[in-house]
């Protein structure tokens, strides 16, 4: 009985692997030789008769997830940097003041802009407050919201 070219493939493939790893581990090592077939037009199903020929039972729940993580985890390699998500550079929120808006970016450095995750907490955790800076913002936002006042309270 003469094996076909995947199956042969797919058994060099599994002789160099360690015996003792994971299903799922010698799926993703083979799944470079799956997609090709895939892409060729293979059935799934073919490709699942083909690793049982080839000595590697599995389930099709099991090649259906590792497949879809395997997938995945391409696209997140191939997207690279640019697929992380940027911190925001300003506050969602307009302040009243033009000036206020400098002081709070000096003042306040790693602030989340909302609280939508844990890691947004984390992020409130480890933010870094400059307590001077914050003090100039503070000043600033008290003299431009409160007007002049003519009279002093503190007159007898």
């Amino acid at each position: 009985m003469t094996d076909s070219a995947p199956v042969a493939r797919y058994r060099a493939a599994l002789a160099e692997l360690d015996p003792r790893i994971s299903i799922a581990a010698r799926l993703r090592a083979l799944f470079s030789l799956i997609e090709a077939e895939l892409a060729a037009g293979v059935p799934h199903a073919a490709v699942l008769d083909d690793l049982a020929a080839a000595g590697l039972t599995v389930q099709q729940s099991t090649y259906a997830i590792t497949l879809y993580r395997w997938r995945k985890a391409q696209r997140a390699a191939a997207a690279g940097p640019a697929a992380k998500p940027k911190p925001p550079a300003t506050p969602t929120t307009t302040p009243s003041a033009p000036s206020a808006t400098a002081g709070t970016l000096d003042a306040i450095q790693g602030r989340p802009s909302n609280i939508q995750t844990p890691g947004d907490l984390r992020k409130i955790r480890d933010m870094r407050v400059d307590l001077e800076a914050l003090r100039r913002e503070g000043l600033t936002n008290r003299s431009a919201s409160s007007p002049p006042d003519s009279t002093k309270r503190n007159e007898p």
